[in-house]
């Protein structure tokens, strides 16, 4: 670090010259000389910050099927962390694209496949480590940036593995290229083996190593962020996927970028945990009161289609159709048609019926492959 730092600043690691360039090479994790600080405003924060949490864990353990929440909170976080990297689209944009066939690619089809390539890496990498039990190692993420990267323009960025050159972000110059894989080792060493801290802020620290460390050509910052969700389902701090930092991240955007670069530039982890556990807190209280709402429209839009006098449905068919469609809120009928496990005139009769009710709309009016949008689900993972 360069001599004029002030004596009780943090080293986080060693500048190192090689011809024109200086590198930053980070010390591995957790903070020392001093240690991590908890001063009473981070304490109190990060007991904010858990007390959302632990609010967002209650309500999801109440949600019937909370799994078939996951994908599109997923998603909802793959939106804003890829609108973070200038990448924009919405939610309606990426439903229709998972649904649609033949579509062409177009500018704007091309930032949705980017999302869902998000969206999709999170979900595989969850696998991986909630269904199979891996720990956050390289296999993981090095599988989730494949996936992130794959189509939509990301090819070039060698997905699925670690740059072989070098890179700049802005006023730091990363580690060289043959450093990477000993400084993502330690980084897992610190993921999966020091427990000297709280998972939360482990989770925190975890994030701002990995942007320092930069391994891969493009696509750091998502995989980063995915690294955040993936550390807190693996220790537990949340019984499900269904929080989203990039809102806070997003809002925050320079402050966001700024706290990074402190740690590195001052030493300042604590100054970046305080930031990230605001974006923690404020997203589980918004989560929580998202998935109150979904809960709440799901009640009411039941209600309305059981009651009906002309357009109603038996209970257990209503249930279900509302089931498929907070699963899939843009949905053809062959998509009803086989979550249901109905023949198609039902699956279209049905459809008819939520139209009638003001619960669907038609996306699309093509003639074939007619899409159908569910309005009120949407907007709340909207707004």
């Amino acid at each position: 670090m360069p001599s004029d730092l002030p004596e009780n600043q943090r080293q986080t690691g060693v500048y190192q010259k090689l011809g024109e360039l200086e590198f930053f090479l980070p010390f591995p994790l957790p903070p020392k000389n001093p240690a991590f600080d908890f001063d009473v405003e981070l304490i109190e924060l990060y007991g904010e910050a858990m007390q959302a949490l632990g609010a967002l864990n209650e309500m999801s353990d109440r949600v019937p099927s909370v799994e078939r929440f996951v994908k599109v909170y997923c998603l909802k976080e793959a939106l804003l962390s890829s609108a973070i990297e200038g990448i924009h689209t919405t939610m309606l944009d990426v439903f229709t694209n998972e649904v649609s066939a033949n579509q062409t690619i177009s500018k704007q089809s091309k930032q949705t496949q980017l999302v869902l390539n998000y969206g999709r890496a999170l979900e595989a990498a969850l696998d991986l480590v909630q269904k199979q039990n891996f720990p956050i190692v390289s296999r993981v993420i090095l599988s989730a940036h494949k996936t992130l990267m794959s189509g939509g323009g990301g090819e070039k960025a060698s997905p699925g593995q670690y740059r072989k050159q070098q890179v700049k972000v802005g006023k730091l110059t990363p580690p060289p290229a043959n450093k990477v894989a000993g400084l993502i080792s330690d980084l897992e060493k610190f993921i999966n083996n020091d427990n000297s801290l709280p998972a939360l802020i482990k989770a925190g620290l975890a994030h701002v190593q990995f942007e320092t460390i930069h391994p891969f050509l493009d696509g750091n910052g998502r995989i980063g962020r995915l690294l955040i969700v993936l550390m807190l389902v693996q220790e537990k701090v949340i019984h499900a996927p269904i929080i989203y930092p990039s809102t806070y991240f997003k809002k925050h955007r320079a402050k966001y970028y700024e706290k990074l670069d402190s740690v590195r530039s001052k030493g300042d982890f604590e100054g970046w945990i305080k930031f990230y556990l605001e974006a923690i807190k404020e997203s589980g209280i918004d989560a929580c009161k998202r998935a109150q709402a979904i809960e709440k429209l799901e009640k009411q839009l039941s209600k309305k289609i059981t009651s009906s006098k002309n357009f109603s449905l038996p209970e257990t068919q209503a249930n279900q159709a509302l089931a498929a469609l907070f699963q899939f809120p843009v949905i053809s009928i062959t998509e009803l048609q086989n979550a249901l496990n109905v023949s198609y005139n039902t699956a279209n009769s049905i459809i008819q019926k939520l139209i009638k009710l003001e619960i669907l709309k038609l996306e699309t009016k093509q003639k074939r492959n007619k899409l159908f949008r569910f309005d009120g689900y949407l907007d709340l993972l909207e707004k």
